[in-house]
């Protein structure tokens, strides 16, 4: 970097930038350096030529006048992703397991790349990181996670005018990388037979809702009757229950930030709603005084308390084994939701705005097997499980 003694030989423009050469007084010259002013700091970038540092000046001061700063190519990728994670993601209100998937991807990052700088990160050095991590043994779902918050991570950066592009956005995911299992989904005859076979059951309602919306288990659970828009059959998911310190929690802080979302309600499940409303107010008249729901929960036990998940998904089991259909969770629900909306011919972009994804590559990687309010998927599914 230049030192007092070290002349500017080339001036270029209104006196913003300049260009010179390192060590010309001393018989020494070295590199060429592009110099411009951004804002109340200089930002310096080297090169093997006088032409080369002019090309670059050119650029930088192209960045300065479109308001975009200057790369700062010296800050590491493991100095980035700490501000990342330590400034960005605390502002984000995300939940507790996603704030935990992001910090363990950050974390894996700083581990294998964090030395080197952002002007020098390519997408090989990332691809050969994800080689050497599969040959141990990392699953596929785990590198899109990786290559997903490396992503963001550098987005930030670009706003920052840190970088000038997102080099995660090319990274091919290893070939040979282990698949997770497969997930699974009912056929619509399954689908029906559990839906007729339960009536009458305190979570037939609950399951009918996964099944018709595709909606997580935490965020049914979640459901006030607020919620629930009797008139326009619109759902709204705003929050979910969650088990916290062993303590059952309503939390707003949603999966990500497309899972806040309207969902249409077909007439069928309007329906089933206005059934199980019945069954909780003979539920609470049965309490009385032992009653309590202050959230005022949808779906509740004989008391009013949130249902604990253990107890849904052992429920659902004995359904479905009662039925002859061998184990099923909860979430396998919202997967047979994804398929059989597939099936019946919706679009992928709208089935994911449905399950609340950001983005399509989940839908598509994970949730659709081979058997604005989201309004479509709804209507279609009355078709499909009546």
């Amino acid at each position: 970097m230049a030192g007092t003694n070290t002349p500017r030989t080339k001036t270029v423009g209104n006196g913003s930038g300049s260009v010179y050469q390192e060590g010309a007084r001393t018989g020494k010259p070295g590199r060429w350096v592009a110099q411009v002013k951004d804002g109340d700091r200089f930002r310096r970038t080297y090169h093997p030529s006088e032409a080369k540092a002019k090309r670059a000046l050119r650029t930088m001061l192209a960045s300065v006048d479109r308001g975009e700063g200057i790369p700062d190519g010296n800050m590491t990728l493991g100095e980035l992703l700490e501000r990342w994670r330590t400034k960005v993601l605390p502002a984000q209100n995300l939940s507790a397991a996603t704030m935990d998937n992001y910090m363990w991807a950050s974390g894996v990052l700083i581990d294998d790349l964090g030395t080197i700088r952002l002007r020098k990160l390519t997408a090989d050095h990332i691809e050969h990181s994800f080689e050497q991590r599969s040959e141990a043994g990392m699953s596929r779902s785990s590198f899109i996670k990786l290559r997903s918050v490396l992503g963001k991570a550098i987005d930030y950066a670009r706003r920052r005018g840190l970088v000038h592009t997102n080099v995660a956005r090319i990274v091919e995911l290893p070939a040979d990388a282990r698949r997770t299992t497969e997930g699974r989904a009912m056929t619509a005859d399954q689908a029906r037979t559990i839906l007729r076979a339960t009536v009458g059951h305190p979570l037939h309602a609950l399951w009918a809702t996964m099944l018709y919306l595709g909606v997580r288990p935490g965020e049914v659970a979640g459901l006030t009757w607020a919620d629930i828009d009797f008139d326009n059959h619109i759902i709204h998911v705003r929050r979910s229950l969650k088990l916290e310190n062993k303590r059952l929690v309503v939390d707003e802080r949603l999966k990500t930030t497309r899972s806040r979302r309207s969902l249409d309600a077909p007439p069928p499940l309007i329906d089933t709603f206005h059934t199980h409303r019945q069954l909780q107010q003979q539920m609470q008249l049965d309490a009385g005084s032992n009653w309590t729901n202050p959230d005022d929960l949808v779906f509740t036990t004989s008391v009013g308390t949130p249902h604990n998940p253990r107890n849904v998904a052992r429920s659902l089991t004995t359904a479905t084994q009662r039925l002859g259909y061998g184990h099923w969770h909860p979430h396998e629900l919202r997967h047979t939701a994804a398929s059989l909306m597939s099936q019946a011919g919706i679009p992928i972009e709208t089935i994911a705005d449905q399950l609340g994804h950001d983005g399509t590559r989940m839908t598509l990687l994970v949730y659709r097997h081979a058997t604005k309010p989201t309004v479509g998927a709804g209507r279609a599914m009355t078709e499909v499980l009546e």
